[in-house]
């Protein structure tokens, strides 16, 4: 009896499914018993292939967490910078506390000894932070004449990621009061240092 043909899935379509499947693992058993083989059996995969995108588990959780980094447009527009960086400030904590302090200080320590996992995490998950705050918050307040290209220096770019990444990290979280002082009490006199208007 012949046997009928199944369609295999490639490229982005399999990529997302294994994303969506560390995922899945990731929330199910966190990050200390996250492992290759439990990733490609939910995603119906294999090994190898996980190991030819990702060479590491660290690195699949990067790229999973960095895939579910949310896009710009989904960043509320309060119609003020400063509301806008509460705004995103709040969505990244949010974030992070679904990840949970314990794997980011896992994937930290896994990191920290593999250049190319810590050169992973740059390009998959703070740059990608870093371009949604130019994107979803410098840019409107650009637009509204609230801050010129000038005022950015690279520090100030990531200044807010930065520092709600370390209070989380630190402090297990980032409540709201404490985004309202990062964002009126450093990042907005830092900004208005370099003659921004906000």
């Amino acid at each position: 009896m012949k046997r009928k043909a199944t369609s295999r899935r490639r490229g982005e379509e399999l990529e997302q499914a294994i994303l969506d499947a560390a995922w899945a693992e990731f929330s199910e058993v966190g990050f200390a018993r996250l492992t290759m083989e439990g990733v490609a059996k939910r995603a119906g995969t294999s090994k190898p292939v996980l190991y030819r995108r990702w060479p590491s588990r660290v690195e699949l959780l990067i790229a999973c967490v960095a895939n579910r980094i949310p896009r710009a447009e989904l960043i509320p527009d309060t119609g003020s910078l400063r509301g806008d960086l509460v705004a995103l400030l709040t969505l990244a904590r949010e974030r992070m506390r679904l990840i949970g302090q314990g794997a980011m200080l896992g994937i930290l320590a896994e990191v920290s000894a593999d250049p190319v996992a810590r050169n992973a995490l740059f390009a998959g998950l703070i740059d990608e932070l870093v371009t949604l705050l130019y994107a979803g918050v410098y840019q409107r307040a650009i637009a509204r004449g609230e801050l010129d290209e000038a005022h950015l220096t690279p520090r100030l770019r990531r200044l807010p990621t930065d520092l709600v990444r370390n209070e989380f990290l630190v402090f297990s979280d980032a409540s709201d009061t404490a985004i309202d002082e990062m964002v009126d009490e450093v990042i907005l006199p830092a900004l208005r240092a370099r003659g921004a208007r906000t």
